[in-house]
């Protein structure tokens, strides 16, 4: 792992991501504030201005990651706000997000301390942000087929074991495609188990 200069002012994302890559690489009960600042080439004390303990800084990268996947799919959700595309663009967003970021991927759901709900009851109750989109978006997009409630909580956690399954294939390092995935994630996704849902939306 290389020392890492940082610009002033990025110190602490700096130390979130060298702090990540590290625990990717060495494991979380190797992780120390002053190993993460040696490969940051800053000081013993220079985390401590950002963080107070190993605990906090693991909090911290958690907080980062989930601000910034909440980030990306609230821009998805605004812009595809009350459309048929909005559940596709949301499941693409969510698949492209980990592709581009593999170590948030596995270090999100490696946490303990999350506990995911995929119960429509949650909505607004304080849950996982990024899951609270995804739902809000399912509900507004499903009510317009006339589902029923019941078919609406099946279709939720079909949509995401769906996305988040993908997810964890496009991070794998050891897996190969026959074309660019990439470009192809929107169809992939339109033509899943819950394509004739976008379908029916098309021709309402």
């Amino acid at each position: 792992m290389e020392n890492k200069p940082y610009h002033h002012g990025d110190l602490r994302r700096l130390l979130i991501e060298t702090g990540l890559e590290f625990i990717s690489k060495e494991g979380e009960d190797k992780l120390s504030l002053r190993k993460v600042a040696a490969l940051c080439h800053v000081s013993n004390a220079a985390p401590y201005a950002h963080f107070s303990s190993k605990d906090e800084f693991i909090g911290a990268i958690q907080k980062h990651i989930m601000d910034t996947f909440t980030q990306a799919l609230e821009k998805t959700a605004q812009q595809y706000q009350d459309t048929s595309e909005l559940l596709p663009k949301l499941g693409k967003t969510y698949v492209l997000f980990f592709y581009h970021h593999p170590l948030y991927y596995d270090f999100l759901f490696s946490r303990k301390n999350m506990k995911i709900s995929l119960s429509l009851e949650t909505i607004n109750k304080n849950e996982i942000p990024p899951l609270e989109i995804l739902k809000k978006a399912a509900v507004q997009s499903f009510k317009k087929t006339g589902m029923s409630n019941e078919t609406i909580q099946d279709s939720v956690i079909a949509m995401w074991a769906f996305v988040h399954g993908l997810s964890a294939i496009m991070t794998m390092p050891n897996v190969e495609f026959d074309y660019d995935l990439e470009s192809k994630i929107e169809d992939i996704i339109k033509a899943s188990a819950f394509s004739p849902i976008f379908l029916k939306e098309d021709q309402s």
